[in-house]
């Protein structure tokens, strides 16, 4: 990263938030102790100018060093390719240079939540995630599931965000003519939903950070398509027991579900 520009976050480091955020993500580069909202801020602001020469600028000389550099980076590359002018290619050659870069959870995180580029090309975005998702490598298969889950998820086909269910109760799950029904209706709606259990259809042996993005990922599906996710965890999946139990627990935790449902699904656990 250009000196100029390490100077910059050198004067919004914190060094209590630094020695705070250090245990929380193991594994990272070492950290200067710059807040999010700092960051993204900054982002913004060289998003708004050569951006591109900005997230090239990775090699050498200009590799990060900091932790917060590669966050920036991928803020930097969420907020550009966001752009109109740029193209469905150059979108995804981006995407896929920077995915080598994370190593941590957060910056997957953060990344993924700032990558609209793949709500608007969608279907593109899927076909490239398929080498991600079924990687041998942990942080790879977790940007693809943190993808699905911020950019794929709740979006229908005509891109409207759906709002979560304020609550679920165990009418939702039954398996009666009445959900059936409604459940074709839904999948029309939104084509990436199947396509996402299939995704979650397997053992999940990468690592930790892959594993919790999966679970995560179940949990948060079925607080929002609870009919179609129950029949997907009753009917043979089979993911490994870890990750199948990890999702149970969240969904569990979850304000969503009401007593019954969440007394139900700890009956579920394998």
């Amino acid at each position: 990263m250009r000196t100029e520009l390490r100077e910059k976050l050198a004067q919004y480091a914190e060094s209590e938030y630094r020695d705070f955020s250090a245990a929380l993500v193991p594994g990272a580069k070492p950290l200067l102790g710059v807040r999010l909202p700092k960051l993204r801020a900054v982002a913004k602001e060289l998003a708004k100018g050569d951006w591109r020469s900005e997230v090239n600028s990775a090699e050498g000389a200009y590799a990060d060093v900091y932790f917060e550099e590669t966050m920036l980076r991928g803020m930097v590359i969420g907020y550009g390719t966001a752009k109109k002018d740029v193209t469905k290619e150059e979108g995804i050659q981006y995407f896929e240079k920077f995915v080598p870069m994370i190593n941590d959870w957060s910056v997957c995180d953060s990344f993924c939540n700032s990558f609209t580029f793949a709500n608007k090309h969608r279907d593109a975005v899927w076909e490239t995630l398929q080498k991600y998702l079924y990687s041998d490598k942990e942080f790879e298969v977790r940007v693809a599931l943190i993808l699905l889950l911020s950019q794929f998820l709740r979006y229908d086909k005509d891109n409207q965000k759906l709002s979560r269910n304020r609550c679920v109760d165990m009418a939702a799950l039954l398996d009666n003519r009445a959900n059936q029904e409604a459940s074709i209706v839904t999948k029309e709606q939104f084509p990436y939903l199947d396509k996402i259990l299939s995704s979650l259809n397997r053992e999940f042996t990468q690592g930790y950070y892959a594993q919790m993005a999966a679970a995560w990922l179940l949990a948060e599906a079925f607080v929002c398509f609870p009919y179609e996710v129950h029949m997907f965890m009753v009917n043979g999946c089979q993911m490994d027991k870890w990750t199948y139990n990890k999702a149970v627990q969240k969904i569990r935790e979850s304000c969503n579900p009401d007593d019954a449902v969440k007394e139900y699904i700890k009956k579920c656990k394998i």
